[in-house]
């Protein structure tokens, strides 16, 4: 029985050690979603209705009925959490899953109903949206945004998204990062505004 206990510990300390030794996984692929969708963008220059946010054009129709529509997804994956990205939604957190009981704890829509509520028009409910530029819903909200991905030495991985605010002229970035230890990730912002004082 002696023996066994400093066996057991080992054992019990060498899968601590290899669980938190893990590193994070990064992918990327399309997930295929219920979309109901919006219009081509309106031909009418925006200074006739809302000169704030010029140069962008608006889109003024929705879709009534929905289709399936494949968006790009950036999964971000260790041992305790995925967290979902979506590039081609403005760059939004989709979602994110606690691993141990499968429940959400960022709210993961799957249904994309875009209405008129962001500054150019359509927005979709769910998930964490970065907002910049001179009023909520930023002008990408609906949008593709750029976007990296990385896997960090430290054996984290991360996704940045980011895309230039043109009413404002100003640059932004989010890197969205989850390290390969911890039930949670955290994000780093950056709003830069590169015209001289």
């Amino acid at each position: 029985m002696k023996l066994l206990s400093p066996a057991l510990y080992f054992c019990i300390y060498f899968s601590f050690y290899v669980s938190l030794s893990q590193n994070s996984n990064i992918s990327e692929y399309s997930k295929e979603l219920n979309t109901y969708n919006f219009s081509d963008p309106n031909p009418i220059p925006i200074l006739t209705n809302n000169a704030k946010i010029y140069p962008y054009f608006t889109f003024d129709g929705y879709q009534i009925n929905n289709t399936k529509e494949k968006f790009k997804v950036i999964e971000l994956e260790n041992n305790y959490v995925k967290v979902f990205v979506t590039p081609e939604l403005g760059g939004k957190v989709w979602g994110a899953i606690e691993k141990s009981t499968g429940e959400e704890f960022i709210y993961r829509n799957e249904v994309v109903k875009f209405r008129n509520i962001s500054m150019r028009g359509p927005w979709t409910s769910g998930g964490i949206e970065f907002n910049f530029g001179i009023i909520g819903h930023h002008p990408s909200t609906a949008t593709p945004v750029d976007y990296i991905i990385q896997k960090n030495n430290d054996g984290s991985v991360s996704c940045t998204v980011g895309n230039i605010d043109l009413p404002s002229r100003t640059q932004w970035r989010v890197k969205i990062t989850l390290p390969n230890n911890l039930s949670a990730f955290h994000t780093d912002a950056l709003w830069y505004n590169p015209t001289p004082l």
